[in-house]
């Protein structure tokens, strides 16, 4: 007789769960999805002609196996696309990754110098023996040298997570490929070249959109004899002892019951700890000071069948409200009516920030400047607009969170049959490969019979050592 698992939340993280466990053919696999769609923020929708993600995806990744795997499960499916993507700076497109040439074009003789010479002094600190840096900022200024990192480094990670000085180095050590300054001056220099490990050459996309993927998680499920259930309110963990023994609550507000052996959960933490706890105020402190960002996604909708020659294009500077733009049709023409497109601008913000209490038609307005300033479009060419936002969706790595993350370890881990995975589910800042990779790990060590809190710890270690490889 199969072994009853629980899957909390239907995004990439609960999903790749699903479906590796459905594919051990040892379990009967439920999963619980909250909304009425499941993908998560990996979804597409419909809008307006439209086929839309939520921001830019791309399947890519340099965890063995894991490509292989999803050309798999998706077959013909996929589309392979030579990936090309910018910094906007000081007006200019500038190459990603860099090129010495144009940099120095964009950013003029004197500043490029002065890059030049704040990287040499980082440089020769760093021979005599840098310390260990105790922050984002520590990090990318040993690295880069303070002109590269006030240029570029800071005021992006003060756009995307909020006061560099104040953001755990763990941050920089998985955005940043390179190993230090001295790589990234060789590739420059075109003494040293890029490798898959540190910049994706191409990259495959679902022709239907990139929701097609988790899709495709959720019909192997369901043909495998599993289960993916929409519009569940779970309202409590049933435990005896230090084991949960089902999962209680609702589906389309009809009381529904659903006994397990093991709970795998990619909810965010928060929310799982009261389920596990109620308001044991004893507990729940150090998960509810987990930080996290929300993320806000402004559509603007042109009547031009292109605007861009990137799939998408990073704005440091402040000037600008988005941290990134993505043009959908760029991935695939079809997804969007001939002699129109769309284009989507992502930030992320603070609860109490004024992005966030911004009308959309306020957010709307300061997204078409950006992109008419920036000499995107014209604003006579828009047509309209879409907002979407998604509360507490990037996690926040503050100085204090290793610690944190450990407290709240130690804590669940009171429930002897409980796994976690996905970005929210584990409080790791990873992309939608890891999720698989993490679902992948969680399947082959469970079936073999290994308890679940060494699986937890190990898994753990894995993700600490993703990196983010764009």
């Amino acid at each position: 007789m199969k072994e009853k698992i629980v899957v909390l939340g239907a995004g990439i993280g609960g999903l790749s769960a699903g479906y590796f466990l459905a594919k051990t053919g040892k379990y009967e696999v439920t999963v619980l999805e909250k909304a009425s769609v499941t993908g998560g923020l990996c979804a597409s929708f419909k809008h307006d002609g439209f086929t839309l993600d939520y921001g830019a995806h791309k399947i890519y990744s340099v965890i063995p196996g894991v490509l292989d795997e999803i050309q798999n499960l998706m077959g013909d499916k996929l589309l392979t696309l030579p990936k090309k993507n910018s910094l906007f700076l000081r007006g200019h497109l500038v190459d990603y990754p860099l090129k010495l040439g144009n940099l120095a074009k964009v950013l003029g003789m004197g500043t490029f110098m002065q890059i030049g010479l704040g990287y040499a002094l980082e440089l020769a600190r760093g021979i005599l023996g840098n310390p260990t840096p105790k922050s984002y900022q520590e990090y990318m200024i040993q690295r880069f040298g303070r002109p590269a990192y006030e240029l570029v480094f800071e005021p992006l990670a003060d756009k995307v997570w909020g006061g560099p000085d104040t953001l755990h180095p763990e941050m920089a050590r998985a955005r940043v490929p390179a190993s230090g300054g001295i790589e990234v001056i060789l590739k420059l220099l075109g003494i040293k070249k890029e490798t898959a490990e540190t910049n994706a050459e191409f990259f495959y996309y679902p022709r239907a959109g990139f929701g097609d993927l988790p899709q495709a998680m959720v019909e192997y499920i369901e043909a495998n004899g599993g289960q993916v259930i929409v519009n569940t309110d779970v309202r409590e963990l049933a435990r005896d002892g230090a084991k949960i023994t089902a999962v209680r609550g609702a589906v389309d507000d009809k009381p529904a019951d659903f006994e397990t052996d093991y709970l795998v959960s990619s909810i965010p933490l928060p929310v799982l700890g009261r389920l596990l706890f109620g308001s044991d105020a004893a507990v729940l402190p150090s998960i509810d000071e987990l930080a996290f960002r929300h993320l806000v996604l402004v559509y603007i909708f042109a009547e031009k069948d292109l605007l861009l020659e990137d799939q998408w294009i990073f704005f440091p500077e402040r000037e600008y409200i988005f941290s990134r733009i993505f043009e959908q049709k760029q991935m695939n023409p079809e997804l969007g009516p001939a002699g129109r497109t769309a284009i989507a601008c992502d930030f992320t913000c603070n609860e109490d920030s004024w992005q966030w209490q911004a009308s959309d038609e306020e957010l709307a307005q300061k997204t078409i400047e950006g992109l008419v300033k920036g000499g995107f479009l014209k604003e006579e060419d828009v047509s309209g607009y879409y907002v979407t936002r998604t509360r507490n969706f990037y996690p926040r790595y503050d100085l204090t969170y290793v610690e944190k993350m450990k407290q709240v370890s130690n804590q669940l881990q009171e429930a002897e049959n409980l796994l976690l995975t996905g970005r929210i589910g584990m409080y790791n800042y990873n992309n939608s490969d890891h999720c698989v990779d993490m679902g992948r790990f969680i399947a082959e060590n469970l079936s073999a019979g290994r308890a679940p809190v060494d699986v937890w710890n190990e898994l753990e270690q894995r993700v600490a050592d993703y990196k983010i490889v764009d």
